[in-house]
Formats: C-alpha cells, sequence, structure tokens
C-alpha cells in the first residue's frame, strides 16, 4: 500500500517540477527573445533564424536549471503537498494511520535528487558550454569580442588589448602590456598590431605558454630584454610553426617577439564578474591560487563556498517551507502557501545581501556563505515539529 502512495507522491513531485519548470522558463525565454530579436535579426533571418534561437536558448536550458533548481524544487514540493490537502488525500492517510512525516517522505527523495541532477549540471554540463554561455544574441561564430580586461600575472606583466578579438584562433588586435622593472631593466611596454596566445600544450609552437606579437615596439627601444620571459624572433626563424596572422601580416614592419605569460586569451576577454559562475568547482579552487584572478579572487571565494553550501540550502529552504504548509494554523491553504513564498522571498533576499556583502569585502567568504544556512537552517529545524500528525 504505502509503495503505491509513495509512487503516487513522487510522481505528482514530477509533473508539478515540469510545470514549474516549463512556466519559468518559458517565460523567461519569451520575454528575453522579444528583447533581443533585432540582434538574433543582425546574424539571421527566416529558419534560420529560429535555428540560431533555438541553439541559444537550448543552451541557456542549464543555466536556468541552475539558477531555478532550488526554488523550483521548493515550489514543486508546496504544491504536491498543498494538493495533497485540497484533495483530501492527506487526512484519508492520517486516517489510516500513516504519519505526515511518512507521507511526504517522496517529496524530501525527490527533492534531493534534483538537488543531485543541479550539482551534475554545474560540475559537468556547464562548463563544457561555458563559452557559449557568455555569448551575446548577436555572436553565435563568437568572433565579436570588443571588451578586454587588462591582468597581471606571477611577474608583475599586465597583459591587455583594445582591439578586436577571435577566439577560434586566440588572436586580438592592438595588444599592449606594461612591463615591470625585472623585465627590461627599467620600466617599459609592448605595443603590438596583433598578438596570438600560444598554449602550453600547442603541438607545433617551439615556444609555448605566452603570446607571439607581430609588429611589435618595445618602449623604451634601447631596453635589455631578458630571454627568460621575452624572446626576439627573427623574421627568417622557422614561423611556420606558430600560427598564421590573420590580417596577412607577412612584412611584419616591426618586431615580432615571444612574450611568456599565463595571462591567457580567456583570461583578458571573458566577463569578469560572470565567468566563475560557469566553471567546474576544480576549476574555481585553481582560479583561487593563480594571481591573474586577484581583482575578483573574493568574489570567487564566496561564490565557491556558495556553490558547495547549495544543496543545503536547497533543503534548507524546504525544510522551512513544508512546515507552513502541512502545520499552518487552521490548515487554510491559500494562507499557507502566501506564507510559504513569503519565506522563500525573505530567504534568497538574505542569501542575495549576504554575497553583495561578502563580494565587497564587509563579510569574510565563510560568514557570506554560511550566516543564512544557519539562521534559516535553524528556523526551519525548530519548526520541523509543528507538522501535525
Amino acid at each position: 500500500m504505502l509503495r503505491i502512495l509513495d509512487r503516487q507522491r513522487y510522481w505528482a513531485f514530477v509533473k508539478a517540477y515540469i510545470i514549474c519548470f516549463v512556466s519559468l522558463v518559458g517565460l523567461i525565454v519569451v520575454i528575453d527573445a522579444f528583447a533581443n530579436l533585432d540582434e538574433f535579426a543582425k546574424v539571421a533571418s527566416g529558419l534560420g533564424l529560429f535555428q540560431k534561437m533555438g541553439r541559444f536558448y537550448l543552451v541557456r536550458t542549464s543555466l536556468f536549471f541552475d539558477r531555478l533548481s532550488g526554488v523550483i524544487a521548493m515550489m514543486a514540493a508546496v504544491f504536491t503537498a498543498t494538493w495533497m490537502q485540497r484533495n483530501n488525500e492527506l487526512l484519508a492517510m492520517l486516517a489510516a494511520g500513516i504519519g505526515t512525516k511518512r507521507v511526504i517522505r517522496p517529496i524530501l527523495v525527490s527533492a534531493c535528487l534534483v538537488n543531485a541532477l543541479a550539482v551534475v549540471n554545474q560540475e559537468w554540463i556547464m562548463p563544457e558550454v561555458a563559452d557559449e554561455l557568455q555569448k551575446a544574441p548577436d555572436d553565435f561564430d563568437g568572433r565579436k569580442i570588443v571588451h578586454f580586461h587588462s591582468r597581471e600575472d606571477r611577474n608583475g606583466i599586465s597583459v591587455g588589448a583594445s582591439g578586436q578579438g577571435d577566439p577560434n584562433s586566440q588572436t586580438v588586435t592592438k595588444f599592449h602590456a606594461f612591463l615591470p622593472m625585472p623585465v627590461i631593466g627599467s620600466f617599459g611596454s609592448i605595443d603590438a598590431a596583433e598578438a596570438t596566445y600560444i598554449p602550453e600544450n600547442h603541438p607545433t609552437a617551439p615556444l609555448t605558454g605566452g603570446w607571439l606579437l607581430r609588429r611589435a615596439r618595445v618602449s623604451p627601444p634601447e631596453a635589455p630584454i631578458d630571454p627568460e620571459i621575452l624572446v626576439e624572433l627573427n623574421a627568417e626563424e622557422d614561423l611556420d610553426a606558430f600560427p598564421p596572422s590573420l590580417d596577412g601580416l607577412d612584412d611584419l614592419g616591426g618586431r615580432t617577439l615571444f612574450l611568456k605569460s599565463r595571462v591567457s586569451f580567456r583570461a583578458i576577454t571573458r566577463d569578469h564578474r560572470q565567468w566563475f559562475r560557469y566553471a567546474s568547482t576544480p576549476e574555481l579552487i585553481t582560479a583561487l591560487a593563480d594571481p591573474v584572478n586577484d581583482p575578483e579572487k573574493t568574489e570567487i571565494a564566496v561564490y565557491l563556498h556558495m556553490r558547495m553550501l547549495r544543496p543545503l540550502m536547497g533543503m534548507a529552504l524546504l525544510f522551512l517551507s513544508l512546515p507552513l504548509i502541512l502545520g499552518g494554523e487552521g490548515r487554510n491553504t491559500f494562507i499557507n502557501l502566501g506564507f510559504s513564498l513569503g519565506a522563500s522571498a525573505a530567504y534568497y533576499a538574505t542569501i542575495n545581501v549576504a554575497q553583495y556583502l561578502g563580494s565587497n569585502g564587509v563579510l569574510t567568504p565563510m560568514i557570506a556563505a554560511w550566516g543564512p544556512l544557519i539562521v534559516f537552517g535553524t528556523i526551519a529545524a525548530s519548526r520541523w515539529d509543528l507538522i501535525k500528525s
């Protein structure tokens, strides 16, 4: 008998979750699509327009699931419990001697499974499509990069650009780098018409882990070059092993240099406010130890703490909401549902405020992440026994 009832509760939760997810995500997609319709129209038309839009929002489904999985799991649990009360199913099961906490066990198990799927999504799916998630609606080929952010490596070399970027070849135009005194004996700079980042695992390049600079000029011109960091290449040297120039700069018209730096193409082109939200947990841990990420290191630390606590925070929200549905005075369904949604709003508002304070250094990353969980987790634990059996 209990197995049949459990299957009913599982199926009721799945239906409620699908309805809530499709409704919320569908509303977001429709609003966003109309807002960006002109941007989509710049790169496609006719049937191709719908194909591009479909691909754009299909990839973003993983992002929507990451952002909404917790709150939708809470809504699905609330609607499942509320539906049991409206249909007097809960009353019948209580009359049969089945306790309320036993009745809602499938709801709790379903919420745990949703949290597990959210972890799989954030650790394996989102990192795979991170580059696409950061593209603009009118940038389907990935070649539209016009915003750069200067980054500094372990040697104090600040790397940036002000032209355009091509992610496919990892090439930028109007490259510039500021060099500290240990590199060239005095403070100086390098400007290059075109620069291509050569990763350490490049199969043919004789020099890796840095930037190949074409039409480069060093200031001051007579500054000595540290061969451990800055290597000058001759025009006759075997440049065929390096990626070709995008602009056909065969006649270099300047010096050809190789600047060794851990500041990669992605480091200066990615959105410094968002990129770490699409990275896996191991990538975030590695990023904290990389001085290239110093400008957003505090935000990364706060986000990493909150990510590790996300399953617990989702369950705390569930334990906070269900007693308001199943233990409310008079069991008025709509009043209890309103209290539940109000508590959820207060919960997420507190989390956002704590994250903001942590990212701005007012709170430590650990307090910013653990504070809301401790406060609302304690409230949820104290209210759990109020569920009427």
